[in-house]
């Protein structure tokens, strides 16, 4: 039966949720202990609504969440509007089959927490949503909902600006430490968000940052927060490198680099400056790639770091030069190889670390650029090897080993790995760097003679149809917002 519950006695209920949610994250509680919170404390309340107020979303977030989960699916977007939704959590009726799945995924619930039938229990297999469907992949991974990682972002924000709240304008050593436990979430789960989805929320982040740095610090609080905004600044710019807006990852990393000099961080310089190697590279511009790579890596005090350095700005634009450029590509892989091997660190997760894997994939195109494809197989194949299925290093490896493979003129074994990504990541999470790699892979393929084959033509159509990234479109108070 539905609740009958005025409308002034719901909107009650809603602050008082608010209470419970924000009193939770003050304890750290995961989103089902507060969820559980609200239905204790709230009997009136029936659990789906309860766990959109325990994540702190509108009704609008829900239905657009759904929507994200549909496109994560290779589907069209099913109609769910707020009339539905709202019927839905106030006991009208119940969500069907479908939807009931979708909520699942998005919440991270069972049935049983939201109340719902055991027919929208998620299946094992293929049983998902078809709605809009123009066709069935049979054989699919399911992919990661993307909505869960948002609630984790915005959780990360609205702690920060709870301690905000408690510390003044300014802040204080809360608000700090929780902006580098934001930092070093953003820094470990890179690769696991959209590019679009984690760019918005490290926007938001340096935002707050840069309010609090509008106002008197001591010289040491001060220092410390512009470095957390450099390193901020430079993950802005590598979200927008992935998003393919070239400009302005220039200018995002250009800054991080000048707070590293300014704050004496000489691993945050040599990053940013390194990573504008890899946008100078990108944008053709390889001398240049080259000469930031070579002030990179005079900034790199250890093996690994120097490593990172000739593999993101030397090895590609260098074999870039042309077939005279060999003896040259050859010195700085072994050189990047042997430092490697000499890391006693040599596997650092994170967006801010470096790895083997990702070695390897730059070795791998570096040797294509030099027409050793047999060569830059063996390189991607051992990368794919070391990564995860599923995430953008493993998608990035198994475009460049589709390239060797069909520069060797195996064009349909390059088309069943480049649709085998396809098939795996999401459209809003393939960066631009792996859309340009696909762009490469299709000039490979169409240089072959003779007439493609099925599957190639298949795939063609496929990249053809591919939704262009959405930047964030965040406009900012900051100097170099975007």
């Amino acid at each position: 039966m539905p609740h009958t519950i005025s409308r002034a006695r719901r909107k009650q209920l809603a602050e008082q949720a608010r209470g419970i949610r924000a009193h939770g994250q003050r304890g750290r509680w995961p989103v089902e202990r507060i969820a559980a919170h609200i239905q204790a404390r709230l009997p009136e309340v029936l659990p789906l609504e309860a766990w959109r107020w325990a994540y702190g979303w509108t009704r609008a977030d829900t239905i657009r969440g759904i929507a994200e989960l549909y496109r994560a699916d290779g589907l069209g977007v099913p109609p769910v509007n707020p009339a539905m939704l709202c019927r839905w959590e106030h006991g009208a009726f119940p969500p069907s089959p479908e939807y009931g799945m979708a909520l699942c995924r998005l919440y991270d619930a069972t049935p049983a927490q939201l109340g719902l039938p055991d027919w929208a229990s998620p299946r094992a297999g293929n049983e998902r949503p078809q709605y809009g469907a123009w066709q069935k992949r049979p054989g699919r991974r399911p992919r990661i909902g993307v909505l869960m990682a948002v609630g984790n972002l915005v959780a990360l924000r609205e702690s920060i600006e709870l301690a905000l709240e408690v510390e003044g304008p300014l802040g204080g050593p809360q608000t700090r430490e929780n902006l580098t436990a934001a930092l070093h979430h953003y820094d470990l789960r890179y690769s696991q968000y959209e590019p679009g989805v984690l760019a918005a929320e490290v926007h938001r982040c340096r935002t707050l940052v840069n309010a609090m740095l509008r106002h008197p610090q001591a010289d040491a609080d001060r220092r410390e927060l512009r470095r957390i905004a450099g390193w901020l600044s430079a993950l802005v710019g590598n979200l927008a490198f992935h998003l393919g807006d070239q400009a302005a990852a220039d200018v995002h990393l250009a800054t991080a680099a000048r707070i590293g000099g300014d704050t004496g961080d000489r691993r945050l310089t040599s990053w940013a400056i390194g990573a504008r190697a890899m946008t100078a590279y990108y944008a053709d511009r390889h001398p240049s790639a080259i000469e930031l790579a070579q002030h990179a890596f005079s900034l790199a005090d250890s093996p690994l770091w120097q490593a990172q350095m000739l593999a993101w700005g030397a090895l590609r634009p260098t074999a870039a030069l042309g077939p005279g450029s060999r003896a040259e590509v050859a010195r700085i892989s072994g050189r990047a190889l042997d430092a490697m091997d000499s890391a006693p660190d040599s596997d650092v997760p994170g967006r801010f670390g470096f790895d083997r894997a990702e070695l390897e994939v730059h070795l791998a195109e570096a040797a294509l650029l030099a027409g050793d494809a047999a060569q830059a197989a063996r390189y991607a194949d051992e990368s794919r090897q070391h990564i995860p299925h599923g995430r953008p290093g493993w998608a990035a490896a198994t475009i460049v080993l589709a390239r060797a493979e069909a520069v060797q003129g195996r064009g349909d074994d390059a088309a069943a790995l480049a649709t085998a990504v396809l098939d795996t990541i999401a459209p809003g999470a393939l960066r631009a760097t792996s859309r340009d790699r696909f762009n490469a892979l299709r000039a490979d393929l169409r240089r072959r003679p003779g007439t493609p084959s099925r599957q190639v033509m298949d795939l063609h159509a496929r990249l053809e149809a591919l939704p262009p990234l959405a930047s964030t479109g965040q406009p900012n108070s900051e100097p170099n917002g975007r």
